[in-house]
């Protein structure tokens, strides 16, 4: 089945997309370099039949044949619907089209654009960072650093995440380096060479979490890993991302949004179109059921999971269970599956 031609109503040139498209740079980002060339074709073996045997799989510049078992054929919004499972909007976006010439439903569920905040902010906020790194292993940061293990954080997770402690009661909050900051664990956001919050975690009160002030809400924590995944995972928050990515972080990138009622920005909705599959795994709990069906509105590449017990997923680590076979075990049920085309056996 092709990806739809747009209606007359559509404001997207999709024929100048595709011209200015070479499907065979393309079909490399998912395939590889080309085993084979021929003239100006490239070969591959054809991955919607699972060829075993040759390279049916020919693209040009603009298009592209299986010469095998399944017949296929298509240009480059149909390699992107096929083979990475893409909706017509998203497809667009990989050839380039911005977000606001895309009409979809999607802009009511996406925020905006994202940006960090300014360098002045972020050059603070880093010393701020580094200052809570030293304390939290220090002798003062002990019940934090006891914390955070004790939720089942390996001490190099907590170093490679450069989790902090700013020491006070947690109804304080402390003038530093000219910015007001919370007391309580250091959960810094870095993304695409920024840095865009400093969250932190206190031990008390009503919100658990706080941030230091001028930060940016509109990051999604995690997100460089998205560059060399083709599989994502969204967890609620912070701790939880970073449990699953050190029990199963060579299985996806794994990202939150912080909390089950933010809003993805269309800026990281971007980042996430060269993933095939996206798991959702929120708390059990009725706000976790509400974020989750708000990123599944998505895509179709989105997919719920939750672990077999426990809230979350730290709670199921806590209580024995395995997030690697869990993760492993939920991408088996979700992978996509080829099409059958009319040709194929």
């Amino acid at each position: 089945m092709s990806i739809r031609e747009p209606k007359d109503e559509d404001v997207v040139d999709t024929q100048r997309l595709k011209e200015n498209c070479d499907l065979r740079r393309l079909v490399e980002q998912d395939l590889g370099p080309a085993p084979l060339r021929g003239g100006r074709a490239y070969l591959w073996k054809c991955p919607f039949h699972h060829e075993q045997k040759g390279f049916s799989l020919a693209v040009w510049a603009n298009g592209y044949r299986c010469f095998g078992a399944c017949d296929t054929s298509g240009d480059a919004l149909d390699w992107l619907n096929q083979y990475r499972r893409l909706s017509f909007v998203e497809a667009l976006r990989v050839l380039g089209e911005p977000v606001e010439n895309a009409m979809s439903s999607e802009r009511k569920t996406l925020k905006p654009p994202a940006e960090p905040p300014e360098w002045d902010w972020q050059h603070a906020a880093e010393r701020i960072v580094s200052l809570a790194e030293e304390t939290l292993w220090s002798e003062a940061g002990e019940p934090a650093l006891n914390y955070l293990t004790g939720r089942g954080l390996t001490t190099r997770t907590i170093r490679s995440a450069r989790l902090g402690y700013i020491p006070g009661d947690f109804r304080e909050w402390r003038r530093i380096e000219g910015l007001d900051v919370p007391c309580g664990i250091s959960i810094p956001w870095f993304a695409a060479d920024a840095l865009w919050a400093v969250k932190v975690r206190r031990a008390y009160g009503t919100p658990k979490y706080q941030q230091v002030k001028g930060g940016n809400t509109n990051g999604l924590y995690g997100a460089d890993r998205l560059a060399v995944h083709e599989v994502a995972l969204f967890c609620e928050g912070e701790f939880d991302a970073l449990l699953a990515r050190q029990e199963a972080g060579d299985l996806a990138a794994i990202v939150t949004l912080s909390s089950a009622t933010a809003t993805l920005s269309s800026r990281w909705y971007d980042e996430l179109t060269r993933c095939h599959t996206i798991l959702v795994a929120y708390d059990r709990d009725s706000a976790g059921e509400k974020g989750a069906k708000r990123l599944l509105s998505l895509s179709p590449r989105f997919h719920s999971i939750q672990p077999a017990y426990g809230k979350d997923i730290t709670d199921f680590y806590l209580k024995g269970g395995d997030v690697y076979s869990w993760i492993s075990d939920a991408l088996t049920e979700t992978q996509p599956v080829p099409e059958k085309f009319p040709h194929a056996p």
